[in-house]
């Protein structure tokens, strides 16, 4: 599609933005950030109506935009994580570049970015000289290490994060290797987090109490605050929790079988009622009573593990992975298939439920599946509009339209390397 069209394209989408019933429609947001972290915040607020504006420096264009590309021309982590945004070029490092900035800030409810820190202040743009310009601004910040601290300048990436969280040390089999998991999880998490941040303080906003908010948010320690027990733990016995692979260090039986042609199934049955049906099922009723198996507290003992594993194992080998689930849920025991994605495109609950939408992509003409927004308000649910547009495809829609220049001043500004 040519960038006319695209322009065209975008302004529909605003225009239909307004007549829905999304909650967010009036909030306009600023991403700053870079990759996934601060990103993947602006991403949620997006689904459910804010007007994300993306800015990328001319000619530097985001990372994720080259992860995995096919055919040269489909930017799947892209597609995905800049859905609802619109693209926009900016040097803030120019002198017109900071005044454009500065007119998108007056017009903004919330800035979001994942700069070092120091980085805006640098370029002029202190929270303090932002609140001169926007005093109800929410800005939001995502950083390796925070922006405080002796970690506070260093630069921070999401496998740093997750290594210094204490995550891949447990994300391991015992023996084995620390794992990194195999997504930007300590970024995505962060996220998720701001963005709960961004809304708590435009709450606050709402009822008048105070002015503008600052938001300080790490990589590392909304992972480390999901493993809260496993330091709990060790600050009261000085024992250091190691990894489990696929058990838990407080629950058995719990763990991934496979069976007889070869699949996977996750088996999650430490709860008293579930474990007991487990034993029937798998002709051991006798466990039931006998110590070491009596309760979960006998179970997690390392000698309890091993003979539940052997026998529990032993039992899913036999069978089918169809058998396997048919009885275990007959009997009301927890177990499920391990998935790869060609199993959840082909499943029909994740079809029924429309955990998957159809997504328009004005870029190749194409109609792409994503995953749906996770987050299901019933009344006014959020939706994917459009997937990640191309670089700068925003510019003469917001420029336009937002700011109020002419096509012959975005040209000048285009030409100079404002924009």
């Amino acid at each position: 599609m040519e960038p006319t069209a695209i322009s065209d394209f975008i302004r529909r989408q605003r225009e239909k933005l307004q007549k829905a019933s999304l909650p967010l429609k009036d909030i306009r947001v600023i991403d700053l950030g870079a990759v996934v972290a601060a990103p993947y915040a602006a991403t949620l607020l997006g689904d459910f109506g804010a007007e994300v504006i993306k800015v990328e420096p001319p000619n530097v264009p985001d990372a994720i935009r080259f992860w995995a590309v096919i055919e040269g021309k489909y930017q799947p982590f892209w597609l995905v994580a800049s859905r609802n945004k619109l693209p926009i070029t900016l040097n803030l490092k120019h002198p017109e570049g900071r005044k454009i900035f500065t007119q998108l800030v007056e017009r903004a409810d919330v800035l979001l970015e994942n700069m070092r820190p120091g980085t805006l202040d640098r370029l002029g743009f202190s929270a303090e000289k932002l609140w001169e310009r926007n005093k109800g601004l929410i800005i939001g910040r995502i950083s390796g290490y925070g922006q405080t601290g002796p970690y506070a300048s260093k630069p921070g990436f999401g496998t740093l994060a997750e290594a210094m969280s204490g995550f891949t040390y447990l994300n391991a089999h015992p023996d084995g290797p620390p794992t990194n998991p195999p997504l930007p999880l300590a970024d995505m998490i962060a996220g998720v987090h701001l963005a709960l941040g961004v809304m708590i303080g435009l709450r606050e906003q709402k009822r008048g109490e105070k002015g503008g908010q600052e938001i300080d948010l790490s990589l590392y320690e909304p992972l480390f605050s999901f493993l809260g027990a496993d330091f709990l733990f060790y600050t009261i016995t000085g024992q250091i929790p190691g990894p489990m692979g696929n058990e838990t260090n407080f629950t058995a039986p719990r763990n991934s079988f496979q069976t007889k042609e070869g699949k996977w199934v996750a088996l999650s049955a430490s709860a008293q009622a579930p474990f007991e049906r487990m034993m029937d099922l798998v002709g051991h009723p006798e466990l039931k009573t006998t110590p070491g198996f009596r309760n979960n507290g006998e179970r997690i003992q390392k000698e309890s593990r091993e003979v539940l594993n052997r026998i529990i194992g032993e039992w899913i080998r036999r069978k089918t992975l169809k058998e396997v689930v048919e009885e275990c849920e007959k009997e009301d025991v927890t177990i499920g298939p391990i998935y790869n994605m060609q199993d959840i495109a082909k499943d029909a609950h994740v079809q029924e439920r429309r955990s998957l939408t159809a997504v328009y992509d004005p870029s190749s003409g194409k109609t792409l599946s994503l995953p749906a927004v996770p987050i299901r308000l019933l009344r006014n649910p959020g939706e994917i509009r459009f997937p990640g547009l191309p670089m700068g495809s925003a510019n003469e829609v917001v420029y336009q339209d937002i700011l109020g220049y002419s096509s012959e001043e975005i040209g000048e500004m285009r030409a100079k390397g404002v924009i």
